[in-house]
């Protein structure tokens, strides 16, 4: 149960994280980034999630954190960039994450 609380706060963070960061880059230059409060509450975001990492590693095998972790942010994020930042999710990208599913479940195990 404690696997899934860490993997479910990892993910929530490095897809928000992610998400944001995309958001507050975009064609801007790096003098309009650096003023963008987005750019830096996305980058908390994604150390907070690295930080999780680093304390589930402290519990669990790093061969059922990494696929699980991995895999789950895959899918989130590309939900999310279809959600949030109008991308496009093809056909082979839904493929992909399904692959990637299959394999975080086989190495899980």
């Amino acid at each position: 149960m404690a696997l899934i609380a860490y993997a479910a706060v990892y993910t929530a963070l490095a897809t928000t994280g992610l998400v944001l960061l995309r958001r507050s880059l975009g064609d801007a230059a790096a003098a309009e980034i650096i003023r963008d409060p987005t750019f830096y509450v996305g980058g908390l975001f994604y150390a907070a999630s690295f930080a999780t990492f680093l304390a589930s590693l402290r519990r669990f095998e790093v061969l059922t954190v990494f696929p699980l972790f991995s895999g789950l942010a895959y899918a989130t994020v590309a939900v999310a960039a279809t959600l949030v930042l109008d991308e496009t999710l093809t056909a082979p990208r839904f493929a992909g994450i399904a692959l990637v599913g299959v394999g975080a479940v086989l190495l899980v195990r």
